[in-house]
């Protein structure tokens, strides 16, 4: 992820975070994730799917690395504590 290509980086990202997720890349090209192929098992336990669906969309639009490290910190802190 360098920047020169933005749609190759945005790819990546949603690559990394789909297979972090355990869900198909597709889960988020749709505007209904439950009809994505191969994603009802692996979304069965995503009680708030919408949720999780808008954290994701946003957190790829960050540009910077720095922003998403933040944010990546900010949702491990707050999952920490709240477990």
């Amino acid at each position: 992820m360098n920047g020169d290509d933005p749609k190759g980086d945005y790819l990546v990202m949603l690559d990394r975070i789909a297979q972090s997720l355990g869900v198909p890349v597709a889960t988020f090209q749709t505007a209904y994730p439950d009809e994505a192929p191969d994603t009802e098992t692996a979304l069965a336990g995503l009680d708030q799917l919408s949720e999780v669906m808008a954290l994701m969309r946003l957190f790829v639009r960050l540009k910077s690395p720095e922003a998403r490290a933040r944010c990546l910190a900010y949702v491990v802190q707050e999952a920490t504590n709240d477990g």
